[in-house]
């Protein structure tokens, strides 16, 4: 039932609304009831799950009869009289679905997020930073201000109301430590910096009134200059209820101190950190003058200030130190302390805490600590050089972080060449990667209660000002199309041969540009050359030809059937054979860059001589620069077809059953749940999924199978088959992504011989026993390909078997279109093409019947035209307003709502329109064309229970997987503390087959059940089980390592923890957080909400090849395959290495922040396990197999 309020407040929002209506609510005892208030409107509305709850409320509140005439109120909000009667209107239907889902979740014991909060009176508060006077830990204050206002802990944030109009939001996970003293102060230290905002259309008050937030990059009065260096605010608070709320908050998981922290005069701070910063980059611009010292080094010791390790004096007498001590090393000839050396220095600092030695912060103690660093690395140079020297495809770029408030200085990291780093070899230090992010590293997300423009603003500022690191201005250069947040900045150099290289001369020698006079198409036309390619073929060494050919089009020319795909013969397929990989196998499809052409080479058997043939389609703009073929991706081996909630919600309105879907998913489920059942499936599971396959991590549990010891006694390998079930299973719940057996995802390619008719293909793929399903022979198919919005992106199509002998059987791992028909099939499945776009391939007898219905037909998108060259600020302007107008997710979203809502599903009017906003919004960033918001669809916000976030993941002591227990999240929309967070929806029971295949999946219960294992661990006893049992397979093997190959041993750990940590810290999204070991080695990074971010997914791709690239060069150091030996056995190395592992990792503040390495044994015991194998094959009379 639903109940009409009158007189409202008008500016009153949803959330003060609910707050006002609760304590009459909870009078009356009632559970269920959903508040709907329009903004700025004097009125608003109730629904009751039950109607008797809505007449007692009507009895209790409801307007009465006036002796006089109308009607009288009989309620009060904010003291204004509101008059409540029966709507005229029966309740809405989502709304009610929404209160019976909600009260269901209660009866199933889900517990509701508490809505605990702890408030302090706050009279003034300042930034500073904490560092140690003689052996004092001090705040010195850099900007104050007097200002009143209420600081209140919320479960996930502290946030600062400051009167009038700015608040402060800092999430709990950003505090390291919290000090405190009686006479009402609170000093917290945070990793990053909060987020501010100042709230317009009211006055400060926390009545919940009508207002929107404009998001700050600083708190103004100065706090622009120290704001990303000062990661301390201090409070003065009311002593009342200080010490109840203290105890309090110790219940929190927030680190807390007592202590009387001494607060330094802002008077006598002499060293204010904004003049102490300009006078370090002043000494870091000099020395880049000079050359007193390398670039490199000059980059870390703007970083330890800028990233607000060390206080800009300590570092400015860091750098006095090291020029010196560079100036000594060149006289006497010794070798100079390295990037990795001063590297290292950052995952050795610690905050300032009460109790520390302030020696450690110290100038003198940092440079013993480098030097330090130094000899470690040089003793161990031969196992490190692997990891850090620049190869024909990898290569170390700095990387630079550019956020609402600050810029930060990362790396240098590993990262696949491109075309531009290709051409300077010896200039990488002139080019950075710079990431425009949110404080916590992830994206700017798009959110209705939030004005960006200030940020934005900052944003191009940076893009059209430059970057300043020590003397060098970096001006904005390019983009990878693929990742459009990332760009790529260069400093002008003088090149090898002497020339000046500047943005105009690296740009055209790219290629001609001039006639490109849209900024977005210019931009992604000049960003073809940043496209990350990992490999590279010379065309001139191996004699490759390259011609032009025609585009294959429809009768009438308005189709391009072969839009960007050219051919290759197998002469230059032979040729990248040889320059990839042994383990990329014999692909004969590549996606490539070529000058300027962009697309997919297929092979050709039939072209007799070494050439690249290319069309019209592929060529972007033109070039001169056609030395070399670079390859960014390659068909080396099918994916695994797996449904999406979007090809799912298809599948469904076309008519396939429920029971297919359900039995797919049944049948994962069954194999997840038998997975740690038997230690022999554990190890299938592993191999199948290519965890630590570098390493053949699968060996190691397979040896467990084989010799009956329980690997679930070693916490780490635990976790690692914990995390993987994990990861599987919320996928399969949460993103319903479903194996489909029959079925297979590839690359598309165009049939050059015209031997497919229309409406045919040819499918094949390297089949691989027990893992793909056999190749679907003649009949009908299904074909699509993501992300597929409208209902016709899923289109039926003929496989068709060519000949033995016919050109089509040279292909593998693709499907092969037809160039025949009046439209190409591609372009009817969401608008593909063929320059490297994947397509899923399903050939269930189950889905032969299904009807499928007219593919989509949007007209080719025209650019904005500027009628003039494009300039850099041109471009500039373009990126800003992507990322202002970048609204491609929430299009998809809206999509699922409404798809889910509607009868007809995807066939609904406003789906239909929606799937042709989502392709304008996928055009967007090459034609500069936003989606116009006024266009969308309005949608309520009862969204369905498919969607909603699942329980968190936790991760404790960096490798013990958990799952919290499951919270309802009816409460969200509670918290107007957090409004500038995107606002949280109510949920409701989806009856359509998303709703009845996510809850079909219990998550909870499968974890306890079937994944966590509750065993005591005895890692000691582990261990000593595998040595011993390899001893005993190796009758030549000393039970005790000598003591050389323990030293050896000892500088290999050295080399690889460093090379685990660097990853840690790279691969995270948070600037000073890291993710764990064990997400490094599972190639994954661990998502605490669910399943991960479009940015994580991207990370996680890097992160797999980054270990793969790490513990395959240490695991050829422990065979002796890369030094030169002689004995070049490597299984008294292996067995040392394997010793050494098994000892703890060094102490200190490394140790707190990233854990005890445990990693380094399970690699050790892999290589040791592979040298057994090859010695097995080699000389049976020495080993026996167990």
């Amino acid at each position: 039932m639903e109940v009409f309020l009158h007189h409202v407040p008008a500016d009153l929002n949803r959330h003060g609304f609910k707050r006002e209506l609760q304590p009459f609510m909870k009078t009356l005892r009632i559970q269920d009831f959903i508040c709907e208030k329009p903004r700025k409107k004097p009125f608003g509305t109730i629904t009751f799950l039950h109607v008797d709850d809505a007449e007692r409320f009507l009895q209790a509140h409801g307007e009465k009869p006036n002796p006089l005439g109308g009607f009288k109120s009989n309620l009060k909000l904010m003291g204004v009289s509101v008059c409540c009667k029966s709507s005229r209107y029966p309740p809405k239907p989502f709304a009610l679905r929404t209160l019976e889902h909600e009260a269901q979740e209660r009866a199933k014991g889900h517990r509701e997020r508490p809505e605990e909060s702890v408030v302090f009176g706050m009279q003034q508060y300042s930034c500073g930073r904490c560092d140690f006077v003689g052996e004092q830990l001090t705040y010195n204050p850099e900007v104050q201000w007097s200002a009143r206002g209420t600081i209140k802990f919320k479960t996930r944030s502290m946030i600062v109301h400051v009167i009038p109009d700015c608040r402060i939001r800092i999430p709990l996970s950003t505090i390291v430590s919290l000090i405190y003293s009686t006479d009402g102060t609170l000093t917290v230290t945070l990793s990053d910096v909060p987020f501010f905002f100042k709230v317009i259309g009211t006055s400060y008050n926390s009545l919940g009134i009508e207002s929107s937030r404009v998001r700050l990059s600083n708190l103004g009065n100065g706090h622009d200059q120290i704001v990303g260096q000062c990661l301390v605010y201090q409070f003065k608070v009311s002593v009342v209820d200080f010490r109840a709320n203290i105890e309090k908050l110790k219940d929190w998981e927030i680190t807390i101190y007592r202590y009387n922290l001494t607060t330094a005069r802002p008077l006598l701070c002499s060293q204010a950190v904004s003049v102490e910063f300009h006078k370090l980059l002043s000494e870091l611009a000099e020395c880049t003058r000079n050359r007193s010292v390398p670039f490199g080094i000059l980059f870390q010791l703007q970083a330890l200030a800028q990233n607000a390790y060390l206080h800009p004096t300590t570092s400015r007498k860091l750098a006095e130190g090291l020029r010196k001590r560079f100036a000594e090393d060149k006289a006497a000839g010794r070798d100079p302390i390295t990037v990795d050396g001063m590297r290292k220095l950052f995952n050795m600092i610690g905050w300032p805490f009460p109790g520390d030695d302030p020696q450690v912060y110290e100038v003198d103690f940092l440079v013993a600590t480098l030097e330090a660093n130094h000899r470690e690395i040089q003793d161990g140079f031969a196992y490190r050089e692997g990891l850090h020297e620049n190869t024909v495809n990898m290569t170390k770029v700095h990387r630079v972080n550019v956020t609402p408030t600050r810029i930060t200085l990362h790396g240098p990291e590993m990262e696949p060449q491109n075309r531009i780093l290709r051409k300077f070899p010896n200039h990488h230090e002139y080019f950075i990667r710079v990431q425009f992010c949110d404080e916590n590293g992830g994206d700017l997300l798009f959110n209705a209660n939030v004005d960006y423009k200030d940020i934005f603003g900052r944003f191009k500022d940076i893009m059209t000002r430059g970057i300043q690191i020590a003397g060098r201005t970096y001006n904005f250069l390019g983009f990878s199309h693929s990742s459009l947040r990332s760009r790529a900045f260069s400093s002008p150099f003088v090149d090898d041969n002497g020339h000046m290289q500047t943005y105009f001369s690296i740009v055209s020698a790219i290629g001609k540009f001039s006639h490109i006079t849209s900024p977005a198409r210019c931009a992604a036309r000049i960003g073809q050359a940043f496209t990350e390619t990992p490999f590279m073929v010379p065309l001139e060494k191996h004699g490759v030809l390259v011609s032009t050919i025609p585009d294959l089009t429809s009768p009438d020319g308005s189709r391009v059937f072969s839009d960007g795909v050219g051919a290759i013969s197998r002469e230059v397929v032979a040729s990248i054979w040889a320059d990839i990989p042994l383990k990329k196998g014999n692909p004969t499809c590549f996606q490539i860059r070529l000058g300027g052409a962009k697309g997919m080479l297929a092979a050709d058997s039939r072209l007799r001589t070494a050439v690249i043939q290319i069309r019209p389609s592929m060529i972007k703009f033109d070039s001169e620069d056609m030395k070399n073929l670079e390859i960014c991706n390659m068909a080396s081996r099918p994916y695994p077809m797996v449904l999406n909630r979007q090809v799912i919600k298809i599948l469904e309105d076309m008519g396939a059953s429920k029971d297919w879907f359900f039995q797919m998913q049944n049948e994962e489920l069954t194999r997840l749940q038998s997975i740690t059942v038997s230690t022999d499936k554990t190890a299938r599971f592993l191999k199948d999924k290519s965890v630590a396959e570098c390493i053949g991590l699968y060996r190691l549990y397979r040896q467990c199978y084989w010799t009956r010891l329980n690997y679930k006694k070693d916490g780490f390998l635990r976790a690692i088959v914990e995390a993987v079930v994990l990861r599987e299973l919320r996928l399969l719940k949460h993103k319903a992504r479903i194996p489909v057996k029959k079925g297979m995802t590839l690359y598309g390619v165009i049939d050059e011989t015209g031997f497919l008719q229309e409406g045919e293909v040819y499918v094949t793929f390297d089949r691989m026993e027990g893992r793909y399903a056999a190749h679907p022979g003649p009949g009908h198919i299904l074909v699509t390909r993501s992300p597929a919005l409208h209902c016709g992106d899923i289109q039926r199509a003929q496989n068709v078997i060519p000949p033995e002998d016919h050109p089509l059987r040279y292909h593998r791992n693709c499907i092969v279109f037809s160039q025949k028909g009046s439209r190409d099939l591609p372009s009817k499945l969401s608008g593909g093409d063929l320059d490297g776009d994947l397509y899923h391939v399903i050939w269930d007898p189950e889905l032969e019947s299904v009807e499928t219905f007219a593919p989509a037909d949007y007209p080719r998108p025209t650019s904005i035209d500027i009628g003039r060259d494009v300039r850099v600020d041109d471009m500039a302007a373009f990126f800003v307003e992507f990322m202002r107008s970048d609204i491609l997710g929430m299009i998809a979203i809206r999509h699922m709502v409404m798809a889910d809502q509607a009868a007809s599903g995807t066939r609904d009017t406003s789906c239909r329109l929606l799937a042709g906003l989502h392709s304008k919004a996928v055009d967007f960033s090459k034609t500069g064309i936003p989606v116009n918001m006024e266009d969308m669809p309005r949608v309520n916000r009862y969204r369905p229970d498919f969607l909603a976030p699942g329980p968190q993941t936790r991760l404790y002591n960096k490798s013990k997987i958990g799952l919290e227990q499951h919270v309802s999240h009816a409460n969200y929309d509670d918290d107007d503390d957090d409004a500038d967070v995107e606002e949280p929806y109510r949920y409701y029971k989806s009856e359509k087959i998303l709703g009845k295949l996510y809850r079909a999946i219990d998550e909870q219960s499968i974890w306890r059940k079937h994944v966590l294992s509750e065993s005591e661990t005895d890692e000691e006893f582990f261990w000593n089980s595998v040595i011993d049992d390899c001893l005993r397979r190796c009758k030549s093997l000393p039970r005790t390592p000598r003591e050389e190959h323990l030293d050896e041993a000892k500088r290999i750990r050295a080399a690889y923890d460093d090379a685990i940590i660097s990853a840690m810290d790279t691969y995270s999204d948070h600037p000073t957080k890291p993710i764990s070991e064990l997400e490094v080695v599972i190639g994954s990074i661990i998502n605490r909400r669910g399943v991960q971010t479009r940015r994580q997914r991207d990370r996680s791709n890097k992160l797999h090849e980054e270990f793969d690239r790490i513990a395959t060069w240490i695991t050829s150091i422990m065979r002796r395959q890369e030094i030169e030996d002689p004995d070049p056995n490597g299984l008294e190395l292996s067995l040392a290495c394997l010793y050494h592992g098994i000892q703890g990792s060094d102490s200190g503040h490394r140790k707190e922040v990233y854990g005890e390495l445990k990693s380094f044994r399970v690699v050790a015991a892999c290589a040791l396990l592979a040298e057994l194998d090859h010695r097995d094959k080699a000389d049976p009379k020495n080993c026996f197999t167990m």
